[in-house]
């Protein structure tokens, strides 16, 4: 449920930064300052992108040695901190992947070690402490550890590509393929579960890490992203299935015994708080999920049972969100839910996990999100992630044997707070008395009126929140100077069935209506320079970033969408053209059927409104978007030249839906920055957006109605 950092922290020195949890006052963070220090230095483009530093951190199986993942230079390095003798070993010499995210303790000798390979393939292998060598736990083929990187590329598409069209018999498939962990298997001692992709068909597979024999368990229908669901015992239960286009949820209970696989439910993502799978259960033949009973408000935590299709009383359930995640032992226990909404608060069974909850977060940086990352049998040590809106995050242990906080160290070598700023929530009313929300990122140093506001409405819109997460590229405006408001409207998902529904085919409407309520309120208290005022978003949020361009003129100085929805006909051929009916009958009740309502979603699309925009436009979109038909934006840059408006288009051959890869999230975020830095910032640039000072390699396609796109480069 569905994961960078400030400066190098040894394990070593892991003891030397523990918190007692005994006598006195609470260490806590402190918020960053409200005059910038003299030292303060503005983080630059390229500090977003700079890699993580500790990527993942877990105690052995008897609570004795903490395995940290970090990466050292270009490559990872795991170190083993003894939490008895207090010193560190470094697996120095191990043949491990070339990066490695995650790890997970097979027991107090084995490590499993998720990672990407030298061909950027996903893959996980088992190491026994002390070997020199960890082994890949499936190979597709003889060759799959004969590296041969090639510079040329650096997306999964790209390979493909390079070793289909390769003439080499050994090459001639495509490539890469992947592997992920499934599950440990607590119950036997010498076997694993992984998922594999071969050719768009995912599936489930039982591997010996001794001989590393493997079985096929099942297989999921092609085009799909998979999960697999386990008992207690083992047995794989449920197969969660999401389609690659279209973005619905099929739950497959597995073929048992004489039993032939039947499907339990299949539903939209946007709407997976209605009924979906958390994690395991301690009872035979049952999962734990999460789900809306009846007319209830909230999603709650439930058992269901996979043989009579019922749902158990309510386990965990909170009165102001869905719950939206759950923490388990070893042994698959339920130990607590987690809430959907703003600070994601747990909600523990047992009253002394939810004190030991509260005391964890008082120690760590306020307004931190909290995952619990593992747990040691004897609920001991837990190792805990922190994330907030300013700060990528950290990595903890939290010992109840001793009572203290061990803290391994940052997730990124140079932002945080002290980096970023301040952020805090708003709660504002809409003009029809509506209680809302919104996170403000204050930057270093803000002062406290008239400054220069980014409104970011976030993408969905429907199932999907701003919360206290890490957001990159609110992180990085926030930075440049700008207040940056990322408001809940209604639609948003985690505050319950009755503000969800009340955005359904509301785009335009209510929904708009909400984001241009939270500006006027900060105009009103003057926190707001009325002057200043940008809108910017992605995917839905660039819908309404042109919206806001177009329905309301006179609101924003200019507008930048990436790969937002400019006409809400063409995203319902879009729709209609994924041949996923489960999805497309959702966005009709979501958007609208064209076949009836072809005036009213016209009013409302920026596309046909395009007389009305007076602001300067930014239009950035990748071409090989499989979510929001990247003809939006050609369409709307075209209608925007032709009305002689002030726009600006950057298309990506190699971009999806976001940007992924380096060089496109520098180019997406410098064009940003560059375009509100000459709309409401405080100096004008002159040096030309970045796309103009493109890396070579690159084949953007850039239009610019002021004709500010110089002459290519002929080296």
């Amino acid at each position: 449920m569905a994961g960078s950092l400030v400066r190098r922290f040894a394990v070593a020195a892991v003891a030397a930064v523990a918190i007692g949890l005994g006598g006195g006052q609470a260490a806590r963070s402190q918020a960053a300052p409200d005059v910038v220090p003299t030292t303060y230095e503005r983080p630059r483009l390229d500090d977003f992108w700079g890699g993580s530093f500790f990527t993942d951190a877990v105690v052995s199986p008897n609570g004795r040695v903490l395995a940290t993942v970090k990466f050292v230079g270009d490559e990872s390095a795991i170190e083993l901190f003894d939490m008895q003798e207090a010193r560190t070993k470094r697996a120095g010499g191990l043949d491990m992947p070339f990066h490695v995210y995650a790890l997970e303790w097979k027991d107090q000798n084995r490590l499993l070690l998720t990672g990407w390979d030298r061909e950027n393939r996903l893959g996980v292998w088992v190491w026994t402490i002390g070997d020199a060598r960890a082994k890949k736990l499936f190979r597709f083929d003889a060759q799959d550890d004969d590296y041969a990187p090639d510079p040329k590329f650096d997306t999964e598409e790209e390979s493909v590509s390079f070793y289909t069209k390769r003439d080499d018999a050994r090459r001639a498939k495509p490539r890469p393929d992947r592997t992920w962990l499934v599950s440990r298997l607590n119950s036997d001692p010498d076997r694993v579960l992984i998922g594999t992709q071969l050719e768009n068909v995912d599936r489930l597979v039982s591997v010996d890490l001794n001989t590393l024999e493997s079985k096929v368990l099942d297989e999921a229908t092609p085009d799909h992203w998979t999960e697999w669901f386990v008992s207690n015992s083992g047995v794989p239960l449920i197969r969660r299935e999401q389609a690659r286009r279209g973005s619905s949820v099929r739950l497959v209970r597995l073929a048992q015994g004489a039993k032939d696989a039947t499907t339990l439910a299949e539903f939209p993502f946007e709407e997976h708080y209605g009924f979906d799978v958390l994690g395991p259960s301690t009872k035979p033949d049952h999962v734990t999920v999460r789900a809306r009973q009846g007319n209830e408000e909230f999603a709650a935590i439930y058992d269901y049972d996979l043989v009579t299709k019922t749902f158990s009383e309510r386990r965990i359930a909170s009165t102001r969100y869905d719950m939206e995640d759950a923490i388990f032992n070893p042994d698959n226990t339920l130990v607590a839910g987690i809430e959907a909404g703003r600070g994601s608060p747990f909600v523990a069974l047992n009253p002394k996990d939810q004190a030991r909850f509260e005391e964890i977060q008082k120690r760590v940086p306020a307004g931190s999100m909290l995952r619990i990352k593992s747990i040691t049998p004897d609920d001991g040590l837990w190792t805990v992630e922190t994330e907030s809106p300013t700060d990528p995050g950290g990595l903890w242990v939290h010992d109840a044997r001793f009572n203290r906080m061990l803290k391994i160290g940052q997730t990124d070598r140079v932002l945080n707070e002290a980096s970023i700023g301040t952020a805090t929530w708003l709660d504002y009313q809409a003009r029809d008395g509506q209680a809302l929300e919104a996170l403000l990122l204050a930057p270093v140093g803000a002062q406290e009126t008239m400054m220069p506001l980014v409104v970011m409405p976030h993408g969905g819109p429907h199932g999907v929140s701003t919360d206290n997460d890490w957001d990159r590229l609110a992180a990085f405006l926030a930075s440049r100077g700008y207040l940056v408001a990322q408001p809940n409207f209604r639609g948003s998902g985690s505050k319950g069935r009755s503000f969800a529904l009340a955005g359904y085919r509301q785009w335009g409407g209510r929904m708009q209506d909400d984001v241009t309520d939270l500006v006027g309120h900060l105009v009103k208290t003057v926190r707001v320079d009325p002057k200043r005022v940008a809108i910017v978003g992605g995917s839905y949020g660039g819908y309404a970033a042109l919206a806001g361009a177009a329905l309301t003129p006179n609101l924003y100085q200019c507008a930048a969408s990436i790969n937002g929805v400019s006409d809400l006909m063409t995203k319902m051929d879009w729709v209609s053209r994924m041949g996923n009916p489960v999805s497309e009958a959702f966005w009709k009740r979501t958007v609208g059927d064209p076949a009836v309502d072809r005036v009213a979603m016209e009013r409302v699309s920026p596309l046909q409104q395009v007389g009305a925009i007076k602001v300067p436009v930014l239009l950035l979109a990748g071409d090989l978007d499989d979510i929001v038909d990247p003809k939006n934006s050609q369409l709307m840059y075209d209608a925007l030249s032709v009305a002689k408006k002030n726009a600006r288009l950057v298309r990506f051959p190699r971009m999806k839906h976001s940007p992924t890869r380096y060089t496109d999230s520098a180019t997406v975020f410098g064009e940003i920055d560059y375009f509100l830095q000459n709309c409401i910032g405080t100096e004008k640039l002159t040096s030309g957006p970045p796309a103009n000072r493109a890396n070579k390699r690159e084949a953007l396609v850039i239009m610019d109605t002021s004709g500010a796109v110089p002459a290519k480069d002929p080296k």
